[in-house]
């Protein structure tokens, strides 16, 4: 009785911790990428270059001198509540809701009016998502990633524990000046449908533990080392029984 007892609540049923088990067709179907969008307050580290320094010099804020290139010559801007950002001499350029790539172009054009062949560069430098619960605690960043998913989130995170309730990942997002919350079933494959898939910026992933993980910190120790003890057993009969 306490053998079975003890198996009973060391093992977990498999249609309960397998990903994408169901609507598996969508594994092997066209799909559309969300790629990140700008937004309002956002920061921007924009780094405007070309092959002429001195055309391109009014266009850069003013820095101490430091040489080099790169990152160290990118600046931080920050998106205004209109969706603009001010840059030097083009003054206010629309961005929020643009993608990285279209908010590069849309500057690059501007550009294009006074200097020849400018290149800009943009990344969204508070692109951070929390992850809480049973998958470890965690601030992500995604700032070098123009698509990021939840299973992104979760493999940063070094994936689900065996305990967290994967049918039920609660997403939270703030989207034009409201909050939003949306559940995601990481077991069936139409995850990839959710528009909580593809992650946004400030993102709050909450992974709630299972009836097994709650019941699991009300244990006493030695019931604990009994289920483990059994475990071990099991997986050595099985090993040895194939």
């Amino acid at each position: 009785m306490v053998f079975a007892l003890l198996l009973f609540n060391s093992c977990a049923s498999r249609k309960d911790v397998i990903y994408f088990q169901k609507n598996q067709s969508v594994l092997d179907s066209a799909f559309s990428v969300d790629y990140v969008k700008i937004k309002p307050m956002d920061r921007l580290r924009i780094n405007v270059t070309g092959p002429d320094e001195a055309a391109i010099a009014p266009f850069r804020v003013n820095m101490t001198q430091g040489g080099g290139g790169g990152a160290a010559n990118m600046i931080l801007y920050t998106v205004e509540h209109d969706g603009s950002v001010i840059l030097p001499y083009l003054g206010a350029v629309q961005v929020a809701g643009r993608t990285r790539l279209q908010a590069i172009g849309l500057i690059r054009e501007e550009l294009k009016r006074y200097v020849n062949d400018p290149v800009v560069d943009i990344r969204i430098e508070n692109f951070r998502v929390t992850m809480l619960g049973d998958a470890g605690s965690q601030v992500m960043d995604f700032s070098d990633n123009d698509r990021p998913t939840i299973l992104d989130a979760i493999a940063m995170s070094g994936d689900l524990k065996i305990t967290a309730k994967r049918n039920d990942i609660l997403v939270i997002r703030e989207e034009g000046g409201r909050r939003h919350s949306y559940r995601l079933d990481i077991r069936d494959a139409d995850i990839m449908n959710s528009p909580a898939y593809y992650l946004a910026q400030n993102d709050v992933i909450y992974v709630e533990p299972n009836t097994t993980g709650i019941q699991g910190n009300r244990r006493p120790w030695y019931l604990s080392l009994g289920m483990t003890v059994v475990g071990a057993a099991l997986t050595i009969y099985s090993l040895f029984n194939l």
